[in-house]
């Protein structure tokens, strides 16, 4: 009797497990073949592909987006120093000079001589003129000697006075006799004013 019913529990589990293993899916199947159904990560969308990215681009959900790149300012240039020219001078006209005029060469050469006579002692025009022409003077020819004479700047008035004084120095004279002694071609040869401001110019004629 035992034996019976230990079978009988047997025939009844192994129906139990045969009507839990007999479901739709797995009728027919072999256990071997099964295939697990792959699985899927849940929340993730997989984004399209970019080419490589150059410089100032992205990706923005696959698309290739330009960046706007940022200019760099240009370094600036140091200040260059810039001198201020100095003022120019205003040119000033300068008025022509007159040149000397020039004389042949024995001309300047009795002028030279008058020059030296006049710085010795007084002489008037005709007397100074006689001493460079004379034989006993410098023997100069008349009209080379009269040409020296006239190109220089003489007051001969003033020579007239100092011709006077020198008369006086050595010896006394009247207010004529000093006149005509200035105006005498045997004297100082003066013009006959000459003569009279020269003496008039001393204390004979006061």
């Amino acid at each position: 009797m035992i034996k019976g019913v230990v079978l009988l529990v047997a025939a009844a589990a192994a129906a139990v497990a045969l009507t839990a293993c007999s479901g739709p899916d797995v009728r027919g199947l072999d256990a071997g073949r099964l295939t697990p159904a792959p699985t899927s990560t849940p929340g993730y969308t997989p984004q399209g592909s970019c080419p490589p990215l150059q410089a100032g681009q992205s990706c923005v959900n696959g698309q290739l987006a330009e960046s706007n790149p940022t200019t760099a300012a240009p370094p600036s240039s140091p200040p260059v120093e810039t001198s201020e020219a100095p003022p120019s001078t205003p040119e000033v006209e300068s008025s022509p000079t007159s040149e000397a005029p020039q004389y042949p060469p024995q001309v300047e050469e009795a002028r030279e001589s008058a020059e030296s006579y006049l710085g010795y002692t007084a002489f008037s025009r005709n007397g100074l003129i006689d001493q460079l022409s004379s034989k006993y003077g410098d023997s100069y020819p008349k009209n080379v000697a009269t040409q020296a004479v006239d190109s220089l700047d003489v007051d001969w008035n003033a020579q007239a006075a100092q011709a006077a004084q020198s008369y006086l120095d050595y010896t006394s004279f009247s207010c004529t006799g000093l006149i005509n002694q200035l105006a005498s071609k045997y004297g100082s040869q003066f013009t006959s004013a000459q003569a009279k401001f020269g003496a008039h110019q001393t204390k004979a004629c006061k």
